[in-house]
This record gives structure tokens, sequence and C-alpha cells, in this order.
């Protein structure tokens, strides 16, 4: 069985640091999407930024990019709720609403399909939330489905892609969130407890080995 207090310890104890080293844009952008008094280009301009560093929009023409920032700055200063609660319909209900926003902007694949933009939408959507929206991305689904088997955490039936990578992260999350709290000595300067998950996620479902320590 698979003891997520030991993975919590350890991804803390070893590699917090590199984790956070790998997020410090994560702030900025954070900072951009809630300061509605900065200017407004240099907001969008430091969202563009960020989806850059995170490689979600390669394949989209500069234009479209663009907007897309826009876009996302538009609903951040919109009315909408002003936290989730960490509440998975409220998560869900708002991840919907943005992809509306989002989706007429991907280009179509080589094949003519709609663009899958689940992790471009998670992480536009975790900006404007960053204590309540999980982030999606390839690792982290794989890593969930691995820890949801070991560990028998299901998600509910008839649930989209996105519906159910919440589902199962905010379960496992409930499970570690005490575990986190425990090592808050070593969270100083960590503004998003939360992507704690994403970076365990991330670290497990990375498709490599380790290197065996040296001594």
């Amino acid at each position: 069985m698979l003891n997520l207090k030991e993975v919590t310890e350890d991804f803390i104890r070893t590699k917090l640091t590199s984790f956070v080293r790998d997020t410090d844009p994560d702030v900025a952008t954070v900072r951009a999407i809630a300061e509605k008094g900065m200017m407004r280009e240099e907001r969008e301009g430091q969202v563009l930024k960020w989806l850059r560093y995170y490689k979600v929009i390669r394949f989209f023409p500069p234009k479209n990019s663009g907007e897309i920032a826009r876009r996302i700055v538009e609903f951040a200063d919109e009315p909408r709720p002003e936290c989730l609660l960490q509440n998975k319909a409220q998560i869900i209900s708002e991840y919907r609403r943005l992809k509306e926003r989002i989706q007429p902007l991907a280009p179509r694949t080589k094949s003519g399909k709609e663009r899958r933009i689940t992790s471009l939408t998670s992480k536009a959507l975790w900006c404007c939330y960053p204590q309540d929206v999980p982030i999606f991305d390839d690792y982290a689904e794989r890593s969930l489905q691995m820890i949801g088997r070991i560990c028998r955490i299901f998600p509910d039936a008839e649930q989209d892609e996105y519906g159910r990578f919440v589902d199962v992260w905010l379960q496992i999350y409930r499970e570690i969130e005490p575990f986190i709290n425990e090592h808050e000595a070593y969270l100083k300067g960590f503004a998003y407890k939360i992507r704690l998950l994403d970076g365990i996620l991330w670290y497990l479902g990375k498709p490599e080995f380790d290197v065996r320590p040296v001594g």
C-alpha cells in the first residue's frame, strides 16, 4: 500500500526547494491577475509570458495567444466568486465558464479535431483561484490514476476529463493536508499550499528513473 504520508514528507524535505524554483513565475502572474490597478497591457503580458513558460500555447498563433491572455484577464475582472473553497462543483463550474472563452481561440489539430485545452484552462483558472484549483497536466493525471488504483480512491461516474481529475485530486489532497500542515516550518515563503500536491504528482508522473544518490 502506498504511504501518502511518507511520499508527502519526502517531497517537502527533499524536493520542495527545486519545485519552488521551477514555479517562481507563479507569484508575479497571480499578482498580475489580482491587481486591477496595474496597466492592462502589463497584466496581459505577464499572463502570456506565464502561459508560454508552462508550454500550454506552443501551437497557437501569436495573435490567438495574446487574445487568450486578454480573455483570462477579462474573466478575472468580471464578477465571480471570491474563492471556491476547494469545492468540486464550484471549481468545475468556473472551469467550464473559462473554457468557453478560450476554446474558440485554440487552433484545430492537424486532423481537424477540436484541440484539447484542459491543461491550459486549469492553469488559467488557478491564477484566479490559487488556493483552490487543481492544475491538470499529463504527468499529474498519470500519477493520480496510479495513486487512485493503489489507494482505492475513485471518482464519481459520468464526469468529463477534468471532472474526474478534480474529484480524485481533492480526495487525495484531503488525505495529505494534515501531513502538509505538520511541516509548516519548511513552507515559509511558499505562498500556495495546494501546489504541493501538484509538485508531488508531477514528480511521480515524470517518465524517467531517479538516479541513485551518491554516498
